[in-house]
């Protein structure tokens, strides 16, 4: 990190000093660039910190009781951090000094010899939450450094995940060059030239999420004792409002000293906390996935509003499979999905792949697969953070692997038409779907990042204007069904909270709208699931809700759903549903 320069080539003046002292390169560490929630309150700062070097050949310490009282290392440890040090080159003794301890280290230093200061940054979190979406910065490696062609230098810091990661580029800066003169025991005994040839570092820019920081701590708070996620999403604008995956951890866990050890332990534990489950566990949606099996099937016209299918606690056709709960019968499509008939959803999905306006099931399969991936099932968000995985929706080329070539029909894959079998998505992909339908068929995909700005305000002279927040622009899509179809699905929805399957969904005045699903759990309790959004007109949030092993989507997820859309639209009040916030956080589905 810090190189010699050669001294012959800098100026007269350093040759004389060069009989005693040296010229060095020191790399400055910029400030990386602040977060700010979408209300313009900062969320994640950054605070100056320093590195303590030691030359093990010119080490000189008069007392180490100045390095135990100050750094709070035991005598043990300073002996052994000498003995392990390299004994030509600098090594690490001391990371993340703050600025307090690092000036009362500066006026003992007279009398040591052979130790060094760099400086860095440490990630400084306003609100302690959302740690999946942050995501958590490092020193970078020297592979990083080589993959990066050498953008990146030693010292640097890094993101290694969230949005840490996906933006470091744009928060990360740029580092500074000083050039000091140091003695024969590495004491800086000045700046060359007065500091003539310094180039400065360039702060990294600010970004502003589209993270409610409120909701994103209600989130994490009502999901104590569950595994699962929540993701909430602005339908106008595609902005990810919460992204909560419980359990989850503080995310100040992993910034400072004491990054490893807790790395360490969060990898152990066996709740996996740091798996982001939002994003990267997959389920199959259940009965969620009804909603796009009936819009495919509406804008095809193998089935319009009124078309009536029988149950009789089965789907006959198929010798009663997939099965079916007692309701009443026969059902026009608003009762199916009121109800959430699995005998409904595999009759019009038969009657799709079967249907005679295609010349073979392959044609069929085909257009259907066409309309999911315009729904946001079996494709990727695109999300603004990594490592979002691989989706799961069987192409035709799949099953005839599985099946071989003409050897499947409807019947053979018929669990798709109710979400089972070989589906998965992941609840981003189901609030993304959910919100699709919101908007009746168009949408901005979901993302974190609203805008970025070069300056902080600190930053700025008096009586200078703010520096202003530049939009991220992002694209509209739109999907080829017909607007009237999704107000055929979205009235249903209204049927499914006020009086079907999502009851515990319904908020007074709040006009909410949703799906359930349950889950089939091969190694448990089944998962709750539901999707859902409000108001049913002008759509402010949009959300998907999962809690593994809790059962019925309408007896856990639904409610949590709930209390999230109250919270968000009621400015943090929970009014209407006291009673329910006290059950969900009673629950507990992992013990």
């Amino acid at each position: 990190m810090i190189r010699l320069l050669n001294i012959q080539v800098l100026s007269d003046e350093y040759e004389r000093k060069a009989e005693q002292n040296v010229v060095k390169l020191q790399e400055i560490v910029p400030p990386r660039g602040n977060l700010y929630n979408r209300y313009g309150d900062i969320y994640v700062s950054s605070r100056p910190m320093f590195n303590m070097y030691i030359s093990k050949n010119k080490l000189h310490i008069p007392d180490t009781a100045v390095l135990r009282n100050l750094l709070g290392l035991t005598q043990a440890e300073i002996e052994e951090k000498i003995a392990n040090a390299h004994s030509y080159k600098e090594t690490e003794f001391a990371r993340y000094i703050d600025p307090e301890t690092y000036g009362a280290l500066q006026e003992k230093m007279w009398s040591f010899r052979g130790i060094t200061f760099t400086n860095t940054n440490k990630r400084y979190y306003r609100s302690p939450v959302g740690a999946h979406i942050l995501g958590h910065i490092k020193e970078v490696s020297q592979k990083e450094i080589e993959q990066s062609d050498h953008a990146y230098k030693s010292g640097d810091l890094i993101g290694s995940s969230g949005i840490e990661r996906s933006h470091d580029s744009t928060l990360r800066g740029k580092q500074g060059i000083k050039r000091i003169i140091k003695d024969v025991h590495q004491r800086i005994v000045g700046s060359y030239a007065g500091g003539k040839y310094d180039v400065d570092p360039i702060r990294g820019k600010d970004i502003m999420l589209g993270i409610d920081t409120d909701l994103q701590a209600f989130g994490e708070h009502i999901m104590q004792n569950k595994r699962g996620s929540i993701v909430a999403i602005e339908p106008s604008s595609g902005e990810i409002l919460a992204f909560v995956s419980a359990p989850s951890y503080n995310p100040s866990m992993l910034t400072g000293r004491d990054l490893r050890n807790n790395y360490r332990e969060l990898k152990r534990d066996t709740l996996k906390p740091l798996l982001n489950r939002p994003l990267s566990a997959r389920y199959p949606p259940g009965s969620i996935f009804k909603l796009p099996v009936a819009l495919a099937a509406l804008n095809e016209d193998i089935i319009t509003d009124h078309t009536i299918y029988h149950c009789g606690g089965g789907f006959g056709r198929n010798r009663g499979k997939p099965g079916c709960r007692f309701h009443v019968t026969p059902l026009a499509l608003d009762n199916a999905i009121r109800y959430s008939c699995n005998a409904y959803f595999a009759a019009t999905y038969w009657d799709f792949l079967h249907s005679p306006k295609f010349s073979d099931i392959y044609e069929a399969y085909d257009r259907w697969y066409k309309y999911m991936n315009e729904l946001g099932v079996g494709v990727k968000t695109s999300v603004d953070i990594p490592y979002e995985p691989m989706v799961k929706l069987p192409s035709h080329e799949l099953y005839d692997k599985i099946y071989g070539q003409n050897r499947w029909q409807a019947s053979t894959i018929i669990s798709l038409s109710i979400g089972q079998g070989e589906i998965l998505m992941t609840p981003l992909q189901m609030a993304n779907m959910v919100t699709i339908i919101a908007n009746r068929g168009k949408y901005i995909p979901p993302h974190f990042v609203r805008a970025t700005r070069e300056k902080p305000d600190d930053l700025l002279n008096s009586g200078q204007p703010r520096d202003p927040w530049i939009k991220v622009p992002y694209d509209t899509t739109y999907t080829s069904i017909a607007g009237e179809h999704y107000e055929s699905v979205i009235d249903a929805m209204e049927l499914v909270v006020a009086n079907g399957t999502a009851r515990r969904a319904f908020i007074p005045e709040a006009d909410v709208v949703g799906k359930t699903g349950t889950v089939q759990n091969p190694h448990g309790e089944d998962h709750a699931v539901f999707v859902g959004f409000a108001p049913k007109d002008n759509p402010r949030i949009a959300i998907a809700v999962v809690i593994e092993n809790a059962g019925g989507g309408g007896s856990w997820a639904a409610p949590t759903a709930s209390l999230m859309i109250e919270h968000y639209l009621r400015g943090g009040e929970i009014e209407a549903k006291k009673w329910e916030l006290e059950r969900i956080l009673n629950a507990n589905f992992i013990d």
